[in-house]
C-alpha cells in the first residue's frame, strides 16, 4: 500500500507543523498544563510515523551551530524590552516540576526538529521551486530567504527577535548546507533559553 507522502511529498514536513499550531488555537493560561503534554505528544508520534522520510537529516556537527544558537537566544534576550509584542497571559509553572521537565524537552527536543523541517526542509525549498526535493540544502534566493525570516519572526510572539533568529538560521543553512545543523542550533537556542527561565524566573519566555 502507498504511503501518504508517497503522493504528498511535502506531508512529513508540514503535518507536524500545522498540527502544533492548531492545538495552539485552544492553548491558553489556564490549560497548558495538560494541552502541551499534549501537543508535543501528538507531534512526536507524527515526527515518528514520518521519520524515515527526513533524509535530509545527516548528522554532522560543528562549533559553528553552538555558537550561533548561543548568538540567537543572546539577541531574544537583549532585544525583548525594547519592542512592542504581541504577548499573551504569561504562565508561571514555578513548582511544577514534571510540567517544567516536560517543557524543555519538548522545547530542546521535538520543536526544534518540527519547525526547521517545516522553515528550511520544506518552505523555503518550497519558495524556490514547488518540487522542493529537487532543491538542494542550502540553496539560496532573496525571496525564499526575505519570506521564510518574516514568516519565522511573525510566528512568534517575540517577532522581532524572531526574525533575527530566523535570519540567523538562514544563514546557518546556507553556510554549513545542512538541515541537521539548523536543527542542532535551534535545539540549543532553546536550551540556553530555558535555563535563562529557570535562572532568572523569567516566565514570560514561556
Amino acid at each position: 500500500m502507498n504511503h501518504p507522502a508517497d503522493r504528498k511529498p511535502w506531508l512529513p514536513y508540514v503535518a507536524p507543523m500545522a498540527a502544533y499550531m492548531a492545538i495552539m488555537l485552544i492553548q491558553d493560561s489556564k490549560n497548558l498544563l495538560w494541552v502541551y503534554p499534549l501537543k508535543i505528544t501528538i507531534v512526536a508520534g507524527l515526527l515518528w510515523v514520518f521519520h524515515n522520510r527526513y533524509e535530509e537529516l545527516c548528522p554532522s556537527f560543528s562549533w559553528l551551530e553552538i555558537v550561533v544558537g548561543l548568538v540567537a537566544i543572546g539577541y531574544w534576550i537583549v532585544l525583548d524590552p525594547y519592542y512592542p509584542q504581541f504577548k499573551g497571559d504569561i504562565f508561571n509553572p514555578q513548582g511544577k516540576w514534571l510540567f517544567i521537565s516536560i517543557r524543555i524537552c519538548g522545547a530542546v527536543l521535538i520543536v526544534p526538529l518540527m519547525e526547521e523541517l517545516f522553515w528550511r526542509g520544506w518552505l523555503i525549498r518550497w519558495l524556490v521551486n514547488e518540487d522542493f526535493k529537487k532543491v538542494p540544502i542550502g540553496t539560496f534566493t532573496w525571496p525564499s530567504f526575505a519570506i521564510t525570516v518574516a514568516l519565522f519572526g511573525m510566528e512568534h510572539s517575540q517577532w522581532l527577535a524572531g526574525l533575527v533568529c530566523g535570519a540567523l538560521y538562514n544563514w546557518l543553512y546556507y553556510r554549513r548546507k545542512s538541515l541537521f545543523a539548523c536543527v542542532i542550533a535551534h535545539a540549543v537556542s532553546n536550551a540556553a533559553l530555558a535555563a535563562w527561565v529557570l535562572w532568572r524566573g523569567d516566565w514570560k519566555f514561556w
